[in-house]
C-alpha cells in the first residue's frame, strides 16, 4: 500500500510540475519569474491593501481591558482545534493557549507526523541560522486563530468534519466565508531558543520588552511571524508580518509597506543572507492608529513585509509573498517562490470530504501564478482556508 501511495504521489507531482512549467514559459521572454506582491485595491474601501491590513492589525492586537494574564483580541479567537472539533465550541475567556505543528510542514512530509505537537523542529533550521541543539531542544510552535464570523459559518454549515464536508459536497455548497472573516497564523519561538537564535537580545527580560509573549503549557513563547488574511476581497486580502529582528526578513523579495513604514521600500541584500535589516519606524498615520488602539509598545517592532490581492501583476507576472520564518525556516520552502493566494486557492475537499492528494501536493510545490484547473478537478474550494485539512 505504501509503495502504491508513493507512486501515486510521484505521478501527481509530475503532472503538477509539468502543468506549472507550461504556464511559466508564457513569460519566459520577460526574464521575470515572479515579482514581489505590492499593495492593491480592497473592495468596499478606498484603502489599499497595506493600509487595510495594518488597520486590521491594530484591531486584533488591541489589549483586552483587565485581562489577566494580559492578552489581546486575537488571543480570544478560535484555534484550529476549537474550530475543527467534532463539536466546535467558541473558547471561553482566558482559555489556555495550545500550539500545534505547522500544517505546511506536516503536509510536506507527505501527511506524516501528528499535528498536535505543541512545538516541533522546523523543516529547515539552517536556512535561517536557527539553532538545532538545546537544551531545551529548539522548536517553533504555530497556531491559527479564526474570528467569530468565520467560526460560526464553519460550524453552521457542518464544515468541521469530513462527514459534514461530504454532505456539503453532495448538496453543492459554494463555500463563501462572510466578508468579515479574518484569520491569523502565528509562529512562536520559546524565549530560551530565541536567545540562542539572536544572542544580541541578551535576556528574557529584554525579549519581553521587544516581543509579544504568551504562555502555553508552562512554557513562555515569543511571536516572531504573523500571516493575516481577510475575506474583504473574493480572493481575500493577504499580509505577512515579521519581527524586525528576524534574520533575513527582507532577503530575496525585499520589504514593501506603502502605509505603515517611514521607509516604504527596503531592498534585499544581494551580497549576504540572513541580514539584519534594522527597525521599521512607523509612519505618523500608523502611529496614530496604534495610539488610538492603545497597543502595547512591543507591536512597534513588527514590520509588514507586503500585502497581496492577486495571483499576477497587471502584465501577467506571478506575484510572490512569503515569510522568512513561516515558509522558509518552518516549511522548508523558498520565500521567492511563495505566494499566499496561489497556495491557498487549492484548499478544497472532494466527495469523501477529504482534500485530494493532487491539491495537497501543491503545498510542498510552493505554487505561484494563476491556479491550475486540473488540480481542483472533482473538488470544491474551501474558500482559501487550509484549515480544511484539520477536519475530523
Amino acid at each position: 500500500m505504501r509503495l502504491i501511495q508513493q507512486r501515486l504521489w510521484t505521478k501527481i507531482m509530475i503532472t503538477v510540475c509539468s502543468a506549472s512549467l507550461a504556464l511559466s514559459t508564457v513569460h519566459a521572454a520577460d526574464f521575470r519569474v515572479v515579482e514581489t506582491a505590492r499593495a492593491g485595491p480592497v473592495q468596499g474601501t478606498r484603502q489599499n491593501s497595506d493600509e487595510f491590513i495594518w488597520r486590521l492589525f491594530t484591531q486584533f492586537t488591541a489589549p483586552i481591558p483587565g485581562a489577566q494574564p494580559p492578552s489581546v483580541i486575537f488571543d480570544t479567537w478560535a484555534s484550529d482545534a476549537d474550530t475543527f472539533a467534532a463539536n466546535p465550541v467558541w473558547p471561553s475567556p482566558g482559555a489556555p493557549r495550545k500550539f500545534q505543528t505547522s500544517a505546511l510542514l506536516r503536509t510536506k512530509l507527505h501527511g506524516g507526523g501528528p499535528i498536535d505537537l505543541p512545538c516541533a523542529a522546523p523543516g529547515n533550521a539552517a536556512a535561517g541560522g536557527f539553532p538545532v541543539d538545546g537544551p531545551p531542544t529548539p522548536c517553533i510552535a504555530e497556531e491559527v486563530r479564526r474570528n467569530r464570523p468565520q467560526f460560526d459559518y464553519i460550524k453552521k454549515n457542518g464544515l468541521n468534519t469530513k462527514a459534514g464536508l461530504a454532505v456539503a459536497y453532495q448538496r453543492g455548497l459554494d463555500v463563501q466565508m462572510p466578508t468579515e472573516s479574518i484569520s491569523v497564523k502565528g509562529d512562536w519561538v520559546p524565549v530560551q531558543t530565541l536567545l540562542q537564535w539572536i544572542p544580541a537580545l541578551g535576556s528574557v527580560e529584554r525579549i519581553r520588552t521587544l516581543y509579544y509573549t504568551s504562555v502555553s503549557e508552562g512554557g513562555e513563547y515569543a511571536v516572531v511571524a504573523l500571516h493575516v488574511s481577510s475575506r474583504q476581497n473574493p480572493n481575500w486580502v493577504w499580509g505577512t508580518f515579521e519581527h524586525q529582528n528576524n534574520p533575513g526578513r527582507c532577503d530575496d523579495l525585499g520589504c514593501y509597506d506603502s502605509f505603515g513604514a517611514t521607509r516604504p521600500v527596503v531592498a534585499p541584500n544581494r551580497t549576504a543572507i540572513n541580514t539584519q535589516y534594522g527597525a521599521c519606524p512607523k509612519s505618523p498615520a500608523l502611529q496614530a492608529l496604534m495610539r488610538n488602539a492603545r497597543l502595547s509598545p512591543v507591536w512597534q517592532n513588527y514590520c509588514l513585509k507586503s500585502s497581496q490581492v492577486d495571483y499576477v501583476t497587471a502584465d501577467g507576472i506571478p506575484t510572490a509573498l512569503g515569510n522568512s520564518v513561516i515558509e522558509r525556516i518552518v516549511g522548508n520552502g523558498t520565500v521567492v517562490a511563495s505566494s499566499c493566494i496561489a497556495c491557498h486557492v487549492y484548499a478544497s475537499y472532494n466527495a469523501k470530504g477529504e482534500t485530494s492528494l493532487a491539491a495537497q501536493a501543491m503545498l510542498p510545490f510552493n505554487p505561484t501564478g494563476v491556479p491550475i484547473p486540473a488540480v481542483l478537478k472533482a473538488s470544491r474550494k474551501f474558500d482559501f482556508m487550509w484549515g480544511v485539512l484539520q477536519a475530523k
